[in-house]
């Protein structure tokens, strides 16, 4: 993690702390990012934003709100708005599947069933799953990421699971296992 030191170095500029920032948060932003976009290299691209974005606007974070916070608030931003300008959410299964049937799982990492039923999901279903169970954050540190409320999370996330449970049922020949619930 960062400390105060180098937060505070950072809002005043110093581009040594961005430096140490990037390095600490690059990774886990990257990985943050693929779950959103289902694509490693937008994913790039977008935690490539989020750092410039973040420090054009270091100036505006408040020191009691968490960096790391901070930081992935800016990604998810980034991510839906790269989403929206390439007119993505609705159209992005034919897309893939007409320019290049295997692109999901060369791009992603993971299998193609798996990878159906995530962009089925909506970028914020994406965003919840991907923080409760893979980074298991508490549902706190999700509604500062996703501007929600902590009980809209819960719900949203036990219907997740269910509406998760019954694509994965609906799967035909394919074994998955749900990761937890709640």
């Amino acid at each position: 993690m960062i400390d105060q030191n180098t937060q505070h170095a950072f809002i005043q500029g110093d581009e040594h702390a961005l430096e140490k920032i990037i390095h600490v948060y690059t990774s886990p932003l990257l990985r943050y990012c693929t779950a959103i976009m289902c694509n490693a290299e937008e994913a790039k691209d977008v935690v490539q934003e989020t750092f410039i974005k973040a420090y054009e606007k270091r100036r505006l974070f408040k020191a009691k709100t968490s960096l790391n916070a901070w930081l992935y608030r800016i990604a998810y931003t980034t991510a839906i708005d790269t989403l929206r300008k390439h007119k993505r959410r609705e159209k992005l299964i034919p897309l893939v599947a007409q320019v290049e049937p295997n692109n999901s799982q060369s791009q992603s990492g993971i299998s193609e069933p798996l990878y159906s039923i995530l962009i089925s999901l909506t970028v914020k279903e994406r965003t919840l799953l991907f923080g409760r169970v893979l980074e298991e954050r508490p549902y706190k540190e999700l509604a500062l990421i996703l501007n929600s409320s902590e009980s809209a999370l819960r719900k949203s996330y036990q219907r997740l699971i269910r509406k998760l449970a019954l694509e994965i049922q609906q799967e035909e020949g394919h074994d998955f296992k749900l990761m937890r619930s709640e």
